[in-house]
């Protein structure tokens, strides 16, 4: 079914609709189509834009998450992002000590590690699986629409529950004085 809005540039119609008044000139009335919610999507490119210009603004967009991504892993790295959770409460969160215990296994510190936060490097995996399928997303569609489909998906968002519940459990076995007690915050 389509329909048509008729715009008027100096016009005038009676109460009912019935009648329409021309006061313009005949070139002065567009004829429209109204977009229909239940059609078919469609591209959003126009003739008058190119295939490659989607394509530059996806590769630009890839390009700000990327600078974005490398630079919170460069402040996280650097040890210059402090908890919000721990400045606010004055105690640890479930997640205190997983920079600390990547850093001492980058350094094949084990014991700190351990110490710091056992449960950082499977949910660092599960990070990095996850911007990897953000950065897919950006450059397969231009946003993030995509980022949990499919098998890894899946994997990962439920490994992420499964390892953020594993931390939590760990954090109150810690309060308890299990694992060395709380990370220091």
């Amino acid at each position: 079914m389509r329909f048509a809005v008729v715009l008027v540039g100096a016009g005038s119609c009676d109460i009912m609709g019935k009648e329409l008044l021309e006061i313009g000139s005949k070139e002065s009335h567009q004829e429209r189509e109204m977009p229909n919610a239940n059609a078919p999507a469609t591209s959003q490119t126009s003739a008058t834009q190119p295939a490659h210009a989607t394509r530059a603004a996806r590769l630009a967009r890839a390009a700000i998450f990327t600078s974005v991504l490398a630079g919170v892993s460069y402040l996280l790295a650097a040890a210059h992002v402090p908890c919000g959770f721990a400045r606010m409460f004055h105690v640890p969160c479930p997640g205190c000590g997983s920079t600390r215990a990547m850093l001492a296994l980058a350094h094949g510190d084990l014991n700190g590690l351990v110490h710091n936060n056992p449960l950082a490097p499977l949910m660092t995996l599960l990070v990095v699986a996850l911007a990897s399928q953000a950065l897919a997303s950006v450059l397969a569609t231009g946003t993030f629409r995509r980022v949990g489909d499919g098998t890894i998906g899946l994997v990962v968002s439920r490994g992420v529950m499964v390892v953020g519940g594993l931390e939590v459990l760990v954090w109150i076995a810690r309060f308890a004085g299990f694992l060395g007690g709380p990370v220091p915050v």
